[in-house]
């Protein structure tokens, strides 16, 4: 593919500097490692350095020009490599805000008759939350599969189909990268697209530029403050997503509070937009009978087999029967199923799709050990311990193992809070190592013993795989063994190495040496 950097760059505002004509780009990117012969680099301010750092090391590698963002800070001396490059240089004030125009004119698709196609003939789904957002993004795609309407994920376990997964190191990709993989996509065959939106992506404008056509609301509770600070500035960035004027459908969960902020927020932009709300009646949340749902699901029965609940979507009435655990993954469905009726799906059809969706790898993930039940999550914060842990225990009339730890490196004011919310929720806790990254894990461990009121019943084991085989030993029949944390992860992240680590390998490991 080849672009006129002129095309790509002519709407840019306060660009300074005239483009030359006959110039043309192979591709652009923010890494100088990723640079090939014709590429454009993109250097931007960041918070540690300036990609102007690297110009020297992109001209090397075959970029063509640069574009790169004012720094009015002075603390960047690299700005002087500029004067000995022989490509042309761009600089543009606030160049990050941007960017996301900016590859999607370069990654652009055109119609048989030469005609631009919005959003790469895309139909996208953007869904965020503080839990959730993998399990919704995975049971949309496989329900609109299941309805032959080829259907993409973006997100934490990868890209692509959900049956053919890349892939990826972050929830929502630099927006450079997430522009050159919607296009893919779209040039692949695929018709829609649901897309895992973090509070860091849309904080740091990695969606700029994509025209979401549904927004999803999975929850809000406390996490990633050590990023954002401060539980307000988290939900603002949550918000972001929401508050596009060009935003066609909202998806918000009646359950959750932050729907009222986001419909509040909502009615100070003009927008046709139309919110669609969900709403689990078990579950009634307070807000009020004048808040009424369009989606209600009403005589919710969690079994062995899954989940059945009776839904109504005004006069259309139907029959969940779902093959998956847990009430909130019941808020999940609701989820998905709203956003697949604000696409237009017809509920007859959105339901039977919906009825086929299958358990997200590493969410709520059973485990073969019978005669006990052995559950992976990914569960790393409060309310999702809660949440599986109020699950399981409908599953079981015996007794809940714990396995679970707290992330080095990351917010630590949470690790009593989940320490609190394990020993009310199981009967067994272990507490173990969960990627601790650069932070010593005497101290994260010290954190989290603050929270139990009975420390002396816990037990402590710094060995992840030793704190699994100390729970597998000791279940009995009926038991339930949950392994929380790390969920589809595959390796444990220490200050000096990484090493394989799959908590799900683990437990069939383990627990066939145990029954041997």
């Amino acid at each position: 593919m080849m672009r006129s950097l002129e095309s790509v760059l002519s709407s840019v505002s306060n660009l300074s500097g005239d483009i030359p004509v006959e110039l043309f780009i192979s591709g652009l990117t923010l890494d100088s490692r990723e640079i090939q012969s014709g590429m454009l680099f993109v250097a931007l301010k960041g918070t540690q350095t300036h990609g102007l750092k690297y110009v020297l090391k992109a001209q090397q590698q075959g970029a063509v020009a640069v574009v790169w963002e004012t720094d009015t800070s002075g603390e960047h001396e690299s700005v002087s490599d500029l004067e000995v490059l022989s490509i042309p240089t761009f600089e543009v004030p606030k160049l990050s805000d941007q960017l996301g125009d900016i590859a999607e004119r370069f990654y652009q698709i055109k119609d048989k008759k030469g005609n631009t196609l919005s959003n790469y003939g895309l139909s996208i789904v953007g869904i965020t939350g503080t839990d959730g957002k993998t399990s919704v993004s995975h049971f949309f795609a496989q329900a609109m599969n299941a309805l032959g309407k080829k259907t993409a994920v973006m997100g934490t376990l990868g890209i692509g189909l959900p049956t053919s997964l890349h892939l990826a190191t972050h929830t929502t990709p630099d927006v450079i990268s997430v522009h050159k993989l919607l296009s893919r996509l779209a040039l692949e065959g695929v018709k829609y697209v649901s897309m895992e939106v973090s509070s860091h992506a849309l904080d740091q404008g990695r969606v700029n530029g994509v025209a979401f056509d549904v927004a999803v609301l999975t929850n809000l509770t406390r996490d990633h403050l050590d990023y954002h600070g401060t539980i307000e500035a988290y939900a603002q960035a949550k918000q972001k997503l929401f508050l596009r004027p060009e935003l066609n459908n909202i998806v918000l969960n009646q359950n959750d509070v932050f729907s009222l902020e986001i419909i509040a927020q909502r009615g100070t932009i003009k927008s046709s937009g139309l919110i669609l709300r969900y709403w689990v009646e078990s579950e009634n949340s307070g807000l009020g009978s004048d808040q009424k749902a369009e989606l209600i699901a009403s005589n919710v029965k969690f079994t062995l087999k899954g989940i059945e609940a009776n839904l109504s979507f005004g006069p259309a009435q139907g029959k969940l029967q779902a093959s998956v655990l847990g009430w909130f993954n019941l808020s999940n469905l609701l989820a998905t199923l709203s956003a697949m009726l604000s696409l237009g799906v017809p509920f007859n059809d959105a339901l039977k799709g919906l009825n086929q969706v299958t358990t997200v790898s590493g969410r709520m993930e059973r485990i073969d050990t019978p005669p006990i039940l052995s559950v992976v999550d990914y569960a790393h914060t409060p309310t999702a311990l809660r949440s599986v842990l109020t699950a399981l225990r409908g599953h079981t009339q015996q007794r809940i193992f714990c396995v679970f730890g707290c992330g080095g490196d990351r917010d630590c004011g949470k690790r009593p809070l989940m320490a609190s919310v394990v020993e009310q929720g199981a009967d067994i806790v272990i507490v173990t190592d969960d990627n601790p990254r650069t932070e010593d894990p005497k101290k994260i461990m010290s954190d989290i013993i603050a929270g139990f009121e009975n420390y002396d019943q816990v037990t402590i084991e710094h060995n992840r795989a030793v704190a699994i085989r100390l729970a597998l030993q000791q279940a009995k029949e009926g038991d339930v063994v949950l392994i929380a944390g790390k969920g589809h992860e595959q390796v444990q992240i220490l200050a000096d190495r990484t090493e394989p680590f799959d908590d799900r390998e683990q437990v069939l490991k383990i627990f066939g040496e145990i029954v041997a």
